[in-house]
């Protein structure tokens, strides 16, 4: 079973073990050839002390596959220490407990995810990896660029992280359901206000009596999630935790209430909620919730956005452009990077450190990753496009992943989201079966939205 939960937590994809692909991989022997060779240049000569070096990981379970199958293979006479530096994902260390916990235990490396890594930049926690590069002759440019000003915004000019890997997304399409119901085929660059504009000719067209839906987004269907894809994408919120204000009352909001309740009503949108099962606080989906969710697998959605490699064996002619981009520019919020390598100021084993995020940023690991075809994780080493000819590869790597504001709580009760949701669920499905105008919808949400935002406050 798959825990949803755990998944959007972590933001990760499913990993595949290199160890456990390797028999999978028959072809690839010369790859893997290759990635041994490196493994033998990585390790001490005869005779010699092993290298030392401690990594700080999330969790264990996280690392051995993002990292460990590799770096293991790699250096394979370093003596490796790993740390958990935040394994309770549910209970996460607050900013302070952090540092103060990577100064007690003083980890040569540092693998976490992007949200802790501006804060650990600013406190001047991180050393500034620039001169390694340089020495190295690894330039900027050879890697995905959307990976390097991440690491420079967020390090406020400072690239004190790297990150081998970024996710990377399609918008596919089932060109047999395109051609039945005469509709222009998806193209490159479109927003996604662009994409349900074209899913809702599928609606004119009839297509809702056939139960095929224009769009369709596993486990992301409900009234919420369409909400939240259409107004994030332009930097919309629907509320505001630094001012305590539900923001739903404005012109802007109004279009695209409207333009949701519209796709609901002629079946470009087919609203379909997978309960699962919850244990312990998680929701879980098994194999029949899964299938259930996925109206694109099966044939029912003319559209849906996925990994890169998430979309095999389909029993109709598949098609791919690239994800839908914001409205000002060559951004995309189906593209991100979330993972940095880092080392910690004052690294006691830092050139050991530093050899293991060369290696990890290297064409050796691009190349290997070409064959293990990861669902949605690219190497930022752009030598990867070499390895892939995918034609949409290129285009992939000139969009740059959207600005990814985030918000923290701020000390909410965090059940406030999940009321919110249920909320705009309600009205926008009142607002389908002409039960609720459009201005109804926004006064309701707007009025009743706010009171559970003044519930779920902080308490002083």
């Amino acid at each position: 079973m798959t825990s949803m939960t755990a998944m959007t937590a972590m933001r990760k994809p499913a990993h595949k073990p290199w160890a456990a692909c390797l028999r999978l991989l028959l072809p690839l022997l010369p790859v893997f050839g290759l990635l041994l060779a490196a493994c033998a240049n990585g390790s001490d000569g005869a005779g010699s002390a092993p290298k030392e070096v401690v990594i700080g990981i999330a969790n264990k379970s996280a690392y051995a596959s993002a990292y460990g199958d590799y770096l293991s293979a790699a250096f394979p006479d370093f003596k490796v220490t790993l740390v958990e530096m935040d394994p309770d994902y549910k209970n996460p260390l607050t900013d302070e407990q952090y540092e103060r916990k990577l100064n007690e235990e003083r980890p040569d490396l540092l693998l976490g995810y992007d949200i802790r890594y501006k804060r650990l930049a600013a406190d001047g926690l991180l050393e500034d990896l620039s001169p390694r590069l340089i020495d190295d002759n690894l330039k900027e440019a050879d890697f995905y660029p959307g990976m390097i000003e991440k690491m420079r915004r967020d390090g406020d000019g400072g690239l004190y992280a790297v990150s081998p890997t970024f996710q990377a997304s399609a918008l596919y399409y089932n060109a047999d359901l395109f051609r039945k119901y005469g509709v222009p085929l998806p193209q490159d660059g479109m927003t996604m206000k662009d994409v349900f504009v074209l899913a809702a000719q599928f609606g004119k067209a009839g297509s809702a009596k056939d139960g095929v839906a224009g769009y369709h987004q596993p486990f992301s269907s409900m009234p919420h999630n369409l909400l939240f894809s259409l107004s994030t994408r332009d930097g919309l919120r629907p509320y505001d935790f630094r001012t305590g204000k539900v923001t739903m009352d404005t012109t802007s909001w109004r279009e695209i209430v409207e333009t949701v309740a519209a796709l609901y009503k002629n079946g470009t949108f087919t609203m379909q909620n997978v309960t699962g099962d919850t244990v312990d606080g998680e929701v879980w989906y098994g194999p029949e919730d899964v299938n259930e969710a996925d109206l694109f697998k099966k044939g029912k959605s003319a559209m849906t956005i996925g990994g890169y490699n998430a979309m095999r064996g389909m029993p109709f002619e598949l098609g791919m452009v690239t994800p839908p981009v914001s409205s000002s520019g060559n951004r995309s919020e189906d593209m991100g990077v979330y993972t940095y390598m880092a080392i910690p100021a004052g690294a006691e084993h830092s050139d050991t450190a530093w050899e293991m995020i060369r290696f990890m940023l290297g064409d050796y690991v691009a190349k290997v990753r070409s064959g293990l075809q990861e669902e949605s994780e690219l190497p930022t080493r752009k030598s990867y496009m070499q390895y892939d000819r995918n034609p949409l590869l290129p285009k992939l790597y000139e969009i740059l992943p959207g600005l990814g504001q985030s918000y923290s709580l701020e000390g909410y009760d965090p059940k406030f989201t999940t009321l919110f949701s249920e909320l705009e669920d309600r009205e926008i499905a009142a607002a389908v079966k002409g039960e609720r105008s459009v201005d109804g919808v926004i006064a309701a949400i707007q009025k009743e939205g706010q009171a559970l935002m003044d519930a779920a406050k902080p308490k002083k």
